[in-house]
């Protein structure tokens, strides 16, 4: 009865250590689950973070490249400026139309020689039948000349006299003098040019730019008076 009694109590005994074993491996794999699933959030945080810092990065970089752009812009414009005000003579501006003969000479774009005083302007006119080019040789546009590009210049320093269309134009100014350019249909110009002004009888004029770094710009025609045409303003 006794021997009976040590064995139960030897069956119970194992069978609440088995379960205490049993409880032991499963509350250790569930903290085990709990550490994984710490970790796991962890690895999540941190790729979140650097995923940020990227994104900030690419933000921080677009901004300066938009800032820079905007910089460049409002340097180009600061550049640019407002226009100083006129003095002197009115002369030509962009806008303005000659009436001529039986054509509308449209003055699109200007290109501006100064060579402390006043050199020149040279208008481009598109769509005129008499003449691409206006030019205007003194600040009052008493000399204003009608004309074509050309060709028949030879390359390197213009010589004093030329033969243009049958007779001979003699050299009238020479110098250097700064450019500046606004408007439509006007070329590519540099900085600086050195200009050489030639006339000949019946009023023959040509008038040759060469752009310092730049092409040459050469107009051959012919000098207007002011009763053989009609200035409508429209430069102001």
């Amino acid at each position: 009865m006794i021997e009976l009694g040590l064995v139960v109590g030897l069956s119970i005994a194992g069978a609440l250590m088995a379960r205490s074993l049993k409880r032991a491996r499963q509350d250790a794999l569930e903290e085990g689950d709990g550490k994984n699933d710490e970790g796991g959030d962890a690895k999540k945080d941190a790729k979140d973070a650097r995923k940020d810092e990227r994104d900030k990065r690419r933000e921080e970089a677009k901004k300066a490249r938009d800032d820079k752009r905007e910089a460049a812009k409002q340097k180009r414009l600061d550049k640019r400026g407002a226009k100083p005000k006129r003095t002197g003579p009115r002369g030509l501006l962009i806008g303005d139309v000659l009436l001529y003969a039986d054509t509308e000479l449209w003055l699109a774009g200007m290109i501006e020689l100064d060579e402390e005083g006043f050199v020149a302007r040279l208008f481009p006119t598109p769509g005129s039948s008499r003449g691409t080019w206006v030019v205007q040789l003194d600040d009052s546009a008493d000399e204003v000349m009608v004309g074509d590009l050309t060709d028949r210049v030879p390359d390197g320093r213009v010589p004093d006299e030329l033969p243009m269309g049958g007779m001979r134009v003699s050299l009238r100014k020479r110098g250097h003098a700064t450019v500046s350019a606004d408007g439509d249909h006007v070329p590519h110009v540099t900085e600086f040019a050195g200009y050489v002004v030639l006339g000949g009888p019946g009023g023959r004029t040509l008038v040759v730019i060469d752009f310092q770094g730049g092409d040459r710009l050469a107009i051959y025609g012919e000098l207007l008076s002011k009763s053989e045409y009609d200035l409508l303003p429209g430069g102001d």
